[in-house]
Parts: structure tokens; sequence; C-alpha cells
């Protein structure tokens, strides 16, 4: 499993996805050649907007959103950053309380200090 913890305000939740899932996924992102900051801001929006969604106005179009922000990301983090950015397993990603930007941490960091 691959776990993308976020958090924004009062909002927070924990998304897991099969591995399985996440390299199919990933593998149909990458093949379209995407330009990868945009992929990466776009991510960052629809978890944005889908955190700010109670569970039963979500359609199926924007869990399907969701599981490729949450899956690119982790990706993101775990492969394409920058070797000093690099994460290895699972994210936390914290959003700014201005929204002008999100903190991302491993997600050990946080089960060690608990």
């Amino acid at each position: 499993m691959i776990t993308v913890y976020y958090k924004s305000g009062n909002a927070q939740w924990k998304y897991e996805l099969d591995e399985t899932e996440h390299a199919y996924i990933i593998k149909n992102v990458l093949e379209d050649n995407p330009d990868v900051e945009e992929m990466f801001d776009d991510s960052l929006e629809i978890l944005r907007d889908v955190s700010a969604m109670d569970e039963d106005e979500m359609d199926e179009d924007d869990q399907i959103d969701q599981t490729i922000a949450v899956s690119f990301l982790w990706h993101y983090f775990n492969n394409l950053s920058k070797s000093e950015e690099r994460i290895d397993g699972d994210i936390v990603l914290i959003e700014d309380e201005d929204g002008t930007g999100v903190t991302v941490l491993p997600a050990a960091d946080l089960a060690d200090e608990e």
C-alpha cells in the first residue's frame, strides 16, 4: 500500500492505494509525457478542491481525479523530485493556513514523533 495523508484547515484524511493500482496509474500518466510541474500543481489543486467537499458531494470523476492526484504526488516525491526533496515511502501534505503552499513530510517522521 502507498499512503498519502492530507491536512487542510480542519479537513484531514488518509488515502491508501494498492501498489498494483498505483503502478498502473503512474504507467498511464507517464506515457502521456505530462509537464511534471503542471501535473504537480494540478494534483495539489485537485486535493484542495476534494478536501473541501463532503463525501456525498463527490462524484465518480472527483474520485478518479483524487486517485490520480494522490498516486502522482506519491510518485513525484518518491521518484521525480530533486534528490534533496525526495521522500522514501508514504507522504504527508499539510496545506499552509494562508493557502500559499503545502508542506510535505515523510509519514515516518510523524510516526517517530508520537
